[in-house]
């Protein structure tokens, strides 16, 4: 009977510590759920390339355009020579007008520019001069002015100054080099030379003035003029 109690009684001890120990074990629900970790952050953008350091850009220097001379109201001339009759005959033309465009460090953009009026003619014979102005030989009705005009010029081996351009008379162009010399003044420069062309080349002859019996062929011409302006 003892034993019995015995068994009884620890086999209650057993239980009732199993019931203790099952109070006190937290459960599952009570559990607090575990934290979400925090999303990954992005990577940060890689830093853009520095510019590459400009490069200096050559600059081309403004073009100058050489300095202007033009021609003065006094101390010019224009002198012309022919024959006829087997003598020399002179006359001038009164009214004409130069400009020079000079850089004697840059001939190729300098220019020579010669306007001349033809009606302007004095050989000191009225008749002559009328007959010079006349349809047969310049024409100046029809033809007012006579030209050269150069483009460049270049150095001549004498040292002086060779104006390369074409020469219109009677509305015919021909090419003409034309030789000068330059001297300082001190307003600009005296500008003075000689040189020669075949008057029939541009028509200045028609019916019987072609021939060249009474009047020669060749024209001599004798320059000067006065030009003011700035060599700086």
């Amino acid at each position: 009977m003892t034993n019995h109690r015995v068994l009884l009684g620890a086999t209650l001890a057993l239980f009732a510590a199993a019931c203790h120990a099952s109070k006190d074990a937290p459960t599952a629900a009570a559990a607090k759920p575990a934290t979400a970790s925090a999303p990954a952050s992005a990577p940060a953008p890689a830093p853009a390339p520095a510019p590459a350091p400009a490069k200096d850009t050559p600059t081309t220097p403004a073009a100058t355009t050489p300095p202007h001379y033009t021609q003065a109201a006094t101390n010019s001339s224009l002198e012309f020579t022919f024959e006829q009759a087997g003598a020399a005959s002179t006359g001038t033309f009164r009214k004409f007008s130069t400009v020079l465009v000079y850089d004697e460090k840059n001939l190729a953009a300098s220019s020579l520019k010669v306007r001349v009026e033809i009606a302007s003619v004095d050989t000191k014979d009225q008749e002559r001069d009328d007959l010079l102005k006349g349809s047969d030989l310049f024409d100046a009705a029809k033809y007012p002015t006579a030209t050269f005009t150069a483009t460049s010029l270049t150095k001549r081996a004498d040292g002086g100054i060779e104006a390369v351009g074409k020469l219109t008379i009677r509305d015919v162009t021909h090419d003409m080099r034309l030789p000068f010399t330059l001297k300082p003044t001190a307003a600009g420069f005296l500008l003075s030379g000689k040189s020669a062309f075949k008057r029939l080349d541009y028509g200045v002859g028609q019916g019987e003035w072609k021939a060249t019996d009474s009047v020669g062929d060749e024209v001599k011409i004798s320059y000067t003029a006065s030009l003011v302006g700035s060599r700086t």
